[in-house]
C-alpha cells in the first residue's frame, strides 16, 4: 500500500449530500492510513475535458465506493466510463463497495450480484434516516470500521510479499514444472486475499519453503503444496488470509498450531505417500465446510486440470463427532436464494388471491406451512423404489440437519447396501431413534466430479439400474442425453450434486464426505441432532380427476394433473402445473437422535396436524369454494419422514412409524365424519393400487423435483416483479 490511500468515490450529482458525508467520515482514516478522497465535482459542468483527470484518478485508486441508487444505475457516464474500469481494476484486486444509499432495483443488475453490498440487510441509507441523523451516522461508522479493516489487510499483504527477497524482487521456486504448477493453484485458490500483481511472488514463496522444508521437488512437492491447501481449509480460521498463510510457514518448525502438519509434511516426504496423511478435525468442520465451499470447489477444480484421477484431498480426515442420520436434505429456501427474503416474501404475496375473489384463508395457511417448512430445507426418507437404485447419501452432521454434509460409501454388498454403515443405522428404528453419534474417517470430494463424470467402462452400470414395482410411475430413467456417470446415483439424490436431473438442478452443497472407515460409533442416548418430523396432506375432494379415474383424487378449483413428462425438458408442464398449491405440511423440530424426546414428539405432531386439519373441516365453507365444499374435501397423507408415498417400504423404517400412529389417533376420533375425511395409506396398499399421481407427484421420492419447481417458480415471480 502506498503512503497515501487513494480513495475513488463514484455517484450520482443527485446524490452529492450522501457523498459530502462519505467524504467526512472518511476523513477519520486520514491519520491511520493518509486516506485521499477523490471526489469529481465538474463532470456535468466541463464535460470531456475532464476525462483524463478522472481517469488518472480511477487508475490511482487503491479503494473505490459506489453510491447506489436509481440515478446512479441510470446515469450513462457512470456505467459507460467508470464502471468498467472499476470493475476491470476490482478483477486485479481493487477493493471495490458498493453503498445503497437510496431505494432501487439493484438485485437486477448482473454485476452488483457478485459484489457484497452495504448496509448489511439490504436496507438502503436512507431508510435509516437523514443523510445527518444518527442512525445514518452510526451505519457510516460500522462502515469505516470495515473500510480501515480492509486496508490494514492491504497493507499487510504487501508487507508479506516485500519479504520474498530483500531486494523486492521475484523468486521463482524453481524451474520444475510441477512447482509451477503448484504455485498456480495456491494462487487460485488460496492467495484470493492478495494483489493479482502479487500473488505469484507469494505463491513461489510458499512452494519454495515447502520444498526446502520437505526436502522435495518434482511432484512429491507439488502433493505436498496439495496437503499444504488441505490442511488451511481444514483447520485455519482464516484459510485465505496471507498473514495466517505465513504465520503457517513460519511455524513449520516450533509452532504448537502447524506442528500437525509438519509432522504429516515430513512423513509424507520420508514415505512418498502423502495419501495416507491424517488430519483430525472437530465438529465446526461441518460449518466450515460449507461456509468454504467454494474454495473447496475452486481447489478440485485446479486438481482436475492437473488430471489427477483421485478426485479427493489427499489427506484422510478424521471427524471427531458427528451424528449420521438415514435421510436427504433437501435444499432450503434461504439456502437457494442466499439468505435473501425477499424472493421468499414475494412469492407468498403472489399466492394469496385478491380477497375480492375469494378469501384467500386456505392459501394463506397452506403458502404459510409450506414455506415455513422450506425455510431450512426438509429431510426425507431413503426408500427402496426405483429412484433410489445406484448410490446413495446419508447425512453426517452436528447439532441440526442443516448443519451436514452427505455421506457416501461407495463398497456395498451385492443388493446394493452399503457395507459398513447399512448394519450401523439398520437398528436405529428399533431403537427409536433416527440418528447416531460416530466417528469417522474419510475424505472430501466434489460430487459433481466424482458422480457426474463420465466413464465409458461404467456405462453399463448406468444401463443396468433395474426398475421395481414402480416402474411405470418412474419415467425419469427413460433414454435421454445425459452422459453415463462415473459412479451412478440415486435419481433421488443426482441431481444435489450432477445438476443433470430433470431441467431443474438443486442449489446445495457439492462438498461430499466419502466414507474410509467408521472409527467408533457411541450408543450414548442422551445426545441431540435436531431435525423436521414432518407429515404432508394433499388436499382434495372426495371424487376422483375426470380427465383420468386412475390418476388420483380431484384437486381443488377443477385443476388437474398434468402429464407425466416423457422427457426432463418437458418438466416444465409440471412446474407450471404449480402442485404445491394443495400441499399442507405439519411439522415440529425435534430431537432425532433421543429416543425418550422422539418419543412425545412424534405424537406431538400427530397431535398438531389433527388439530390443523380438524379446523379447516369445520371451517371448511369458509375456507374452500362452496363446489369443491359440496363434492366433500379430503386430506391425503401423501408422504412423511419416515413414509415415501410411493408404498415402497423405506429402507430404514421407524420404530412409530408416523402414519400409523395418526391411524390410531383417527380410529379415537368421536366426530366420525371429520375422521373418515383424513385418507392415510393402508398397511395392505401397494403400487399397484396406488394412484399415480399420488405416488408420482406427491411421493417424497419426487419431492425435490416439487420443490426444485416451486424454487423456478419463486425465480420467475422475482423476474416479473423486477421488471414492472
Amino acid at each position: 500500500m502506498s503512503q497515501s490511500t487513494h480513495v475513488f468515490i463514484s455517484y450520482s450529482h443527485e446524490d452529492e449530500a450522501w457523498c459530502d458525508a462519505l467524504a467526512k467520515h472518511l476523513g477519520s482514516l486520514q491519520d491511520p492510513f493518509g486516506v485521499s478522497v477523490w471526489v469529481d465535482r465538474h463532470r456535468i459542468r466541463a464535460g470531456r475535458a475532464w476525462l483524463p483527470e478522472i481517469e488518472n484518478a480511477l487508475n490511482a485508486a487503491d479503494l473505490a465506493i459506489l453510491l447506489i441508487s436509481k440515478d446512479f444505475l441510470d446515469s450513462d457516464f457512470i456505467r459507460n466510463t467508470e464502471l468498467p474500469k472499476l470493475l476491470a481494476r476490482r478483477q486485479k484486486g481493487l477493493p471495490v463497495i458498493p453503498i445503497l444509499v437510496m431505494p432501487c432495483g439493484w438485485k437486477t443488475i448482473g454485476w452488483l450480484q457478485s459484489h457484497e453490498v452495504r448496509p448489511r440487510g439490504d436496507r438502503s441509507l436512507a431508510e435509516f434516516g437523514g443523510v445527518n441523523s444518527v442512525a445514518v451516522n452510526r451505519q457510516f461508522g460500522d462502515l469505516m470500521d470495515e473500510i480501515a479493516v480492509i486496508l490494514r489487510e492491504c497493507a499487510s499483504s504487501a508487507a508479506v510479499v516485500e519479504t520474498v527477497t530483500a531486494n523486492g524482487t521475484a523468486k521463482t521456486a524453481s524451474k520444475d514444472p510441477h512447482a509451477e504448477t503448484a504455485a498456480a493453484l495456491l494462487s487460485d485458490v488460496l492467495l484470493q486475499e492478495v494483489r493479482e500483481c502479487d500473488r505469484a511472488t507469494f505463491a513461489a514463496q510458499i512452494v519454495e519453503r515447502l520444498g526446502t522444508f520437505c526436502g522435495l521437488s518434482g511432484e512429491a512437492l507439488l502433493n505436498a503444496v496439495c496437503l499444504f491447501v488441505e490442511y488451511q481449509l481444514l483447520r485455519s480460521d482464516e484459510p485465505s488470509s496471507p498473514q495466517a498463510l505465513q504465520a503457517t510457514l513460519d511455524g513449520l518448525d516450533d509452532s504448537e498450531t502447524a506442528r500437525r502438519l509438519a509432522a504429516e509434511l515430513k512423513r509424507g516426504a520420508k514415505t512418498g505417500d502423502f495419501a495416507s496423511s491424517l488430519i483430525d478435525v472437530n465438529s465446526l468442520f461441518f460449518m466450515l465446510a460449507r461456509e468454504r465451499e467454494a474454495l473447496w470447489e475452486c481447489y478440485f477444480e485446479n486438481r482436475e486440470r492437473l488430471g489427477q484421477d483421485a478426485l479427493a484431498t489427499l489427506a484422510r480426515i478424521r471427524v471427531k463427532l458427528g451424528f449420521v442420520a438415514p435421510q436427504f436434505l433437501v435444499a432450503g429456501l434461504l439456502s437457494h436464494f442466499e439468505d435473501d427474503w425477499r424472493p421468499v416474501l414475494n412469492a407468498y404475496q403472489h399466492s394469496i388471491p385478491n380477497p375480492k375473489i375469494r378469501s384467500g384463508t386456505f392459501e394463506s395457511l397452506q403458502a404459510s406451512q409450506w414455506n415455513c417448512w422450506l425455510v431450512w430445507g426438509p429431510s426425507i426418507p431413503i426408500c427402496r423404489c426405483a429412484q433410489w437404485q445406484g448410490k446413495f447419501a446419508y447425512q453426517y452432521g452436528y447439532g441440526d440437519e442443516n448443519n451436514s454434509l452427505p455421506l457416501v460409501e461407495l463398497e456395498s454388498d451385492t443388493v446394493g447396501r452399503p457395507l459398513t454403515l447399512d448394519p450401523l443405522v439398520a437398528g436405529l428404528g428399533p431403537q427409536g431413534r433416527s440418528a447416531k453419534l460416530m466417528q469417522i474417517t474419510g475424505r472430501l470430494r466434489w460430487g459433481p466430479q466424482f458422480l457426474g463424470q463420465e466413464r465409458a467402462d461404467d456405462e453399463e452400470l448406468d444401463q443396468s439400474r433395474e426398475l421395481d414395482i414402480v416402474e411405470e410411475l418412474d419415467r425419469d430413467d427413460v433414454e435421454d442425453d445425459r452422459q453415463p456417470r462415473k459412479y451412478p446415483m440415486a435419481e433421488a439424490q443426482v441431481s444435489l450434486w450432477c445438476g443433470d436431473g430433470p431441467g431443474h438442478a438443486h442449489h446445495s452443497d457439492g462438498l461430499v464426505l466419502q466414507l474410509e472407515q467408521v472409527d467408533r460409533d457411541v450408543d450414548e442416548p442422551r445426545v441431540y441432532f435436531s431435525a423436521y418430523l414432518w407429515m404432508m396432506f394433499l388436499v382434495t375432494v372426495a371424487t376422483p380427476d375426470p380427465a383420468d379415474p386412475t390418476v388420483g383424487p380431484q384437486l381443488l378449483r377443477h385443476k388437474h394433473y398434468p402429464p407425466w413428462p416423457e422427457k426432463p425438458a418437458q418438466r416444465v408442464r409440471v412446474r407450471d402445473a404449480r402442485l404445491w398449491e394443495e400441499l399442507l405440511p405439519v411439522f415440529v423440530h425435534a430431537n432425532i437422535a433421543d429416543p425418550a424426546a422422539l418419543h412425545f414428539q412424534r405424537r406431538t405432531l400427530v397431535e398438531n396436524a389433527l388439530q390443523m386439519l380438524r379446523q379447516l373441516w369445520e371451517r371448511r365453507d369458509e375456507c374452500f369454494d362452496p363446489e369443491d365444499v359440496a363434492k366433500g374435501i379430503r386430506f391425503h397423507l401423501v408422504c412423511s419422514s419416515d413414509y415415501s408415498g410411493c408404498d415402497c417400504e423405506v429402507r430404514y423404517p421407524s420404530g412409530e412409524p408416523l402414519p400409523g400412529l395418526l391411524k390410531a389417533r383417527l380410529a379415537a376420533e368421536t366426530d366420525r365424519d371429520f375422521s373418515a375425511a383424513v385418507i392415510v395409506s393402508d398397511s395392505t396398499e401397494n403400487p399397484a393400487s396406488r394412484p399415480w399421481g399420488l405416488a408420482g407427484y406427491y411421493s417424497s421420492c419426487h419431492l425435490p423435483e416439487l420443490v426444485a419447481d416451486y424454487f423456478n417458480y419463486i425465480d420467475e415471480v422475482q423476474q416479473q416483479k423486477a421488471r414492472r
